[in-house]
């Protein structure tokens, strides 16, 4: 379907509500942010963003900067996707990494032919504006619901490169 009208709504771009804006405020800086518990005998870290701990239900949570540090845990080549923006980047590797915090988290790879892929590689957040948010993109039925996103025009959303690649923390468009 490339080169189909595009949907007024995008499935990829989440909702920024009062509770994620830190998350995606520092993804917006370059930055990758944890929820952490911290009730006593657990401190576990977790991630996607939750207002409760998902291993002793403890409310008592809150956020803290991630190394950005991790390893590749599994992943899949996306040879064909038609939701937008999708179709335009295939192929692209969609992964599960381990992060050094403990949690997995579900990512896209960057940076990295397939063939060089391995399970257990080192790797290392890096962050993408995506640009197109369109409708119902980043902010919308709040702050910057004009179709900017938490920190200008786009949305920046984390994902992973081999440690050791020099892009670095570009939060580039």
């Amino acid at each position: 379907m490339r080169g189909a009208a595009r949907s007024a709504t995008r499935s990829d771009v989440p909702e920024v509500d009062a509770f994620t804006r830190p998350y995606w405020d520092a993804a917006a800086e370059g930055r990758l942010l944890l929820r952490r518990c911290r009730a006593e005998g657990c401190g576990r870290a977790h991630h996607y963003p939750r207002e409760f701990c998902p291993y002793c239900w403890s409310e008592d949570v809150g956020w803290e900067p991630a190394t950005g540090r991790g390893t590749l845990y599994t992943w899949s080549v996306v040879h064909r996707n038609d939701l937008p923006p999708f179709g335009d980047r295939t192929p692209y590797v969609a992964a599960v990494v381990d992060l050094a915090e403990g949690p997995r988290m579900m990512t896209e790879i960057v940076g990295c032919p397939e063939a060089d892929l391995r399970i257990g590689m080192p790797l290392v957040v890096d962050f993408r504006r995506d640009s197109d948010t369109g409708p119902g993109g980043a902010g919308s039925g709040g702050e910057g619901a004009s179709g900017e996103g938490v920190s200008g025009p786009g949305f920046v959303v984390p994902v992973f490169r081999p440690l050791g690649n020099a892009a670095g923390n570009s939060v580039a468009g």
